[in-house]
């Protein structure tokens, strides 16, 4: 087999940086996802030239080091890039990023134990027989190389297996909080449901890095099995560029399927995306044809309320327009899927005389997240989602006190779906202005 080939991950590590580079460099998470696969492509050339037959000495060597750098910096980085893809403001804490010490601490080890042992440095790691463990190491009668052996045998793969631990417990943490599924990914692909971005991106870093630690693992065996070796290379290269690509999504909360053609369109953040959204629809606004503005002005004439932008200024009234078109557009499609669907839940199975009914509960029951339907409430009905839900168990309450004047308060909080008589009688007032006892009084016939 070609030696290029064993190349092929990091040729699609170094491939997916130029691409974010030029494309999306405004993005939320860019420098994030840069240092990621920076360090990612690194390690992935560093580990496949030290492995390489006839490899010289000193490219042996610094190869090694480099491994060490890098390898413990990949998991980290990645736990980083899932915070900021999860929350677009997110900023790492200080103490996060003592990590960096790890791989700094075991490059500059193996860089100082190099200069120590020297040429017998070289010759271990040109011994095939050095996999033996450290009482070849101790034959040699040569602390130096002692000390690199147990940095780079014992000290590196134990760190290594230390951040897979936490990265696997991450990944459960916000699994379970996300409530991430397989369903999820089904309804994404094959029904156009929407998905949280992070949960998409887990579909693919997981594999991805699952398939680098086995390459740390077995790439030497797999050297002598060039299809195994080919097939390895070729599907983590693959994971590495689907990954990357869904990346470029990074200043999003929840994607569709028929966005992912469109990843360009989001290269923005939360400081500067009201201009680049404004750019955008200009420049989409060239090239509409008629009957393209047509269809979405159909679309957007009922949400745009126009009074409400007259008392602001002309730039402000704009941004806000654009931002609106955007939302209109972009959701319309599941909009008129999800919403029929929604108010089915509320109107025939009363879903909101549940106590405790929560975003997740409706999500679930949706096949959806609970950020878009919490952006759907809001496009919909212009409430909040307690509020929605409180509005309608008001509205059903007064019609059971009309029907059960002498029932008490206590059993009509909770047939309305409130947990306690006076979060009903709070309620109650807020919504309608009176209590229950005197708006049933003002309903007593004179």
């Amino acid at each position: 087999m070609p030696q290029f080939i064993l190349f092929l991950p990091f040729f699609a590590c170094v491939f997916s940086l130029v691409v974010h580079f030029k494309l999306a460099p405004r993005a939320s998470a860019f420098k994030e996802f840069f240092a990621l696969y920076l360090a990612t492509a690194v390690f992935l050339f560093a580990q496949t030239t030290r492995n390489l037959p006839g490899i010289p000495p000193y490219l042996l060597v610094w190869s090694t080091l480099l491994a060490m750098l890098s390898a413990p910096a990949t998991i980290p980085m990645l736990i980083i890039f899932f915070q900021k893809v999860r929350d677009n403001q997110h900023r790492p804490h200080p103490f996060m990023m003592l990590w960096m010490i790890i791989p700094v601490l075991l490059f500059f080890i193996g860089l100082i134990c190099y200069y120590l042992a020297d040429a017998t440095l070289v010759e271990f790691l040109q011994d095939p027989m050095r996999e033996r463990g450290f009482e070849i190491v101790a034959g040699r009668g040569n602390t130096a190389l002692e000390l690199y052996y147990m940095v780079l045998r014992v000290v590196f793969r134990w760190v290594m297996i230390i951040e897979i631990a936490v990265f696997a417990i991450y990944i459960i943490v916000v699994a379970i909080k996300e409530k991430y599924n397989l369903r999820n990914a089904f309804l994404f692909y094959f029904k156009g449901q929407p998905i949280l971005l992070s949960g998409l991106l887990g579909l693919y870093a997981v594999p991805a890095y699952l398939l680098i630690i086995a390459r740390i693992l077995f790439f030497t065996p797999l050297l002598h099995r060039p299809v195994l070796s080919l097939a390895l290379d070729v599907t983590l290269a693959a994971f590495i560029v689907e990954f990357a690509y869904v990346a470029l999504f990074s200043s999003k909360k929840t994607v569709l399927h028929q966005e992912m053609s469109s990843a360009m369109r989001y290269n923005y953040n939360h400081k500067n995306k009201a201009v680049i959204v404004e750019s955008m629809l200009d420049s989409l606004l060239d090239d509409a044809e008629e009957d393209a503005l047509r269809r979405i002005q159909e679309k957007i004439t009922e949400d745009l309320q126009l009074e409400l932008f007259r008392s602001k200024e002309p730039s402000q009234q704009r941004s806000d327009v654009i931002e609106r078109v955007f939302s209109a557009v972009s959701q319309s499609w599941d909009e008129e899927n999800l919403l029929p669907r929604f108010q089915q839940l509320m109107r025939d199975e009363q879903l909101f005389l549940q106590p405790r009914l929560s975003l997740d509960d409706v999500a679930d029951r949706l096949g959806t997240n609970k950020f878009y339907v919490s952006k759907l409430v809001n496009n919909a009905y212009n409430l909040g989602f307690p509020e929605l839900i409180n509005t309608l168990r008001i509205d059903y309450a007064e019609q059971y006190i009309l029907n059960n004047r002498d029932v008490k308060q206590e059993v009509i909080a909770r047939e309305c779906g409130f947990v306690s008589a006076s979060s009903f009688n709070t309620t109650f007032k807020k919504i309608t202005g009176l209590t229950p006892k005197v708006w049933i009084a003002s309903r007593q016939p004179k």
